[in-house]
């Protein structure tokens, strides 16, 4: 078995594998002063809610984009099962990063890509809604050819509220108009539609940039509204990340 960890900024998606069967997930917040204690005792009580022994997992892959993290998670892990956790990261990299600076693509980005081009043939848009919004271009043989970084409208929305003395916090629910009535709908008029009509810029520029066809796919604990509301996406793939994990571990165990 396969313990996959996609450590963002804001959760922590842990996956838990059987060969290729996605047998167990959670979320969990994500905290940079973790200690590699809280880290061991928290996995190993996932472990226990799904009734598995640490000794049936033959492997750790972590996708992981914040640093503090990888030495507590490396400390606290390997005691557990008796090896060290493997990272992601442009170094271990499966595919060619066709960027100016590769070293500086972010693990999760590199994990969606090589799970979009297993499941999906041909060039594909990621769209993966986070902490941060981001677009990954993958290339027909699988090579990460660049992107797209934009807030996340949740994050947008909190920072215009905590500037904006008279504004406050609305649920980002898609609004039946454009013309708000209220404070609140005008909120959502101007953050939900607002980036409803981003993303579906950008994936017509990314589609007249790549002058072939472009499959896109959503993914990201935010991904399915905007996979809903946009009929360019072709669907919400919620485990991309952790599938990129587990065909990544798979191809160099």
């Amino acid at each position: 078995m396969l313990l996959a960890l996609d450590i963002g900024n804001t959760n922590i998606v842990v996956g838990l594998f059987d060969q290729q069967d996605l047998v167990g997930h959670w979320r969990l917040t994500t905290d940079r002063h973790r200690t590699a204690d809280e880290l061991r005792l928290t996995t190993s009580a996932l472990l226990d809610e799904a009734g598995v022994d640490p000794g049936q997992i033959a492997g750790v892959a972590v996708a992981c984009v914040v640093p503090a993290l990888h030495g507590p998670l490396q400390e606290g892990l390997e005691p557990l099962f008796g090896e060290a956790p493997r990272f992601l990261s442009a170094a271990t990299t499966p595919i060619p990063l066709l960027v100016t600076e590769p070293h500086a693509v972010g693990a999760d980005r590199i994990a969606n890509c090589v799970a979009a081009h297993a499941r999906y043939p041909g060039a594909v848009l990621v769209i993966d809604v986070g902490t941060a919004l981001t677009f990954d271009l993958v290339g027909e043989d699988g090579a990460f050819l660049g992107g797209a970084i934009a807030p996340s409208m949740r994050l947008a929305a909190r920072a215009l509220v905590d500037r904006a003395a008279q504004l406050f916090s609305v649920d980002l629910d898609v609004p039946c108009s454009v013309i708000g009535k209220t404070t609140a709908e005008n909120l959502r008029s101007g953050v939900v539609l607002g980036f409803l009509d981003l993303v579906s810029g950008l994936i017509g520029r990314f589609r007249a940039e790549v002058e072939r066809p472009l499959r896109v796919i959503a993914t990201g604990g935010n991904g399915e509204l905007f996979a809903k509301q946009i009929e360019a996406i072709e669907c919400y793939d919620p485990f991309l990340t952790l599938e990129g994990l587990r065909l990544w571990w798979a191809a160099t165990a």
